[in-house]
């Protein structure tokens, strides 16, 4: 996999280039690909990737929390971890419930037009009525390496524990992350969603000023699948009172946060060097990466998390579990915006390093 850990994120009121941004999107100048164009990448159909495989593909799967529009040099892109999580997902044969919620405006209405158009459910994303806007970020691109401004307030914020919602998360597969947990109201919902799920998936983001290290260790610790990056690790190691471990040993880093936070498997990204994942029988499987020169980095991580995660509810085996992730990560950062169509034929020829 090639993918990036960016640098500290801003948030901050409503800014100018935000409006002018949404005040583009009503002109009608978004690019082939943005916000205001259904064309998938250079027109192609989607393809699979690899055939979802029949073992376990009956799970359901519910992913909570963000979704907004990412605006880059490029134009506006569906984004959020979990949002971008559920298209990859999609693309990979799964139906996931979005659970969500966006503002009673143009881009919300958008939001749930996309998701609808990747043939998502998207029966629990709510639609604020207080007027908060839908999700922005303004991301900012330094080669192919993204920073973030994160506009508050947003919709996303304010999720509400509904019946719909414990029904989506009940007895499923549950994805989510930690930076929708900045706001009690989110994270109410998150926490009722966690507990009656069969199986929780815990994809931490850690972005400036947005840290909270118990929520982190809390959400983590017995969690069924724990995604890291490689600098990610060091910080959840020192959060449960480790120590003794060089930080260049990152298998021996991996395998004693996952023992202390008993958690079943435990996957680390590592940028352009790959991927490894402890899985729940101890074993350890690592990939060096793919050689691809990346474009933009923004969406990376989720395409892996959401192929591992397909691949080993099907009970791929864990080096055949990682290699796929990597590989779509690879494919992933060769293209614009976080949640482009799965090219079967582009993924299949990308070559190991």
């Amino acid at each position: 996999m090639l993918a990036a850990t960016a640098p500290a994120a801003s948030a901050h009121a409503f800014p100018s280039r935000a409006r002018a941004a949404r005040r583009a999107i009503r002109l009608g100048t978004s690019p082939p690909g943005a916000l205001g164009s259904t064309r998938r990448h250079r027109g192609v159909a989607s393809r699979r990737a690899v055939a979802p495989t029949a073992a376990a593909s009956d799970e359901r799967v519910t992913v909570i929390g963000e979704a907004l529009w990412d605006s880059l040099p490029q134009g506006l892109f569906l984004g959020g971890a979990p949002a971008n999580v559920a298209c990859h997902l999609n693309e990979l044969g799964r139906s996931p419930t979005v659970v969500s919620r966006v503002g009673d405006d143009e881009l919300g209405r958008e939001v749930i037009r996309r998701l609808t158009n990747r043939g998502l459910d998207v029966s629990n994303v709510q639609v604020d009525d207080t007027g908060i806007p839908t999700g922005f970020v303004v991301v900012t691109m330094e080669g192919a390496m993204p920073s973030y401004d994160i506009v508050q307030p947003s919709a996303w914020d304010a999720m509400a524990v509904t019946d719909d919602l414990i029904e989506a998360a009940t007895g499923a597969v549950v994805v989510y992350g930690s930076l929708a947990q900045r706001d009690e109201r989110s994270a109410s919902a998150i926490d009722a969603a966690s507990k009656v799920a069969s199986k929780r998936v815990f994809d931490i983001n850690l972005r400036k000023p947005f840290i909270d290290k118990e929520l982190c260790v809390r959400h983590a610790r017995e969690c069924w699948l724990l995604k890291l990056n490689d600098d990610e690790l060091p910080e959840m190691y020192k959060w449960c009172g480790l120590e003794g471990v060089d930080a260049s040993d990152v298998v021996a880093m991996a395998c004693a946060t996952r023992d202390a936070l008993e958690c079943d498997n435990l996957c680390v990204t590592r940028g352009g060097d790959g991927a490894l994942l402890v899985a729940s029988s101890g074993a350890v499987a690592q990939h060096p990466g793919f050689e691809v020169t990346a474009v933009d980095t923004v969406g990376a991580g989720d395409s892996f998390l959401a192929t591992l995660l397909d691949s080993l509810l099907a009970g791929a085996t864990p080096t055949a579990a990682v290699e796929r992730a990597c590989r779509v990560g690879a494919f992933v950062a060769t293209q614009q915006g976080a949640t482009p169509a799965h090219d079967a034929e582009a993924i299949d020829e990308l070559q190991s390093k």
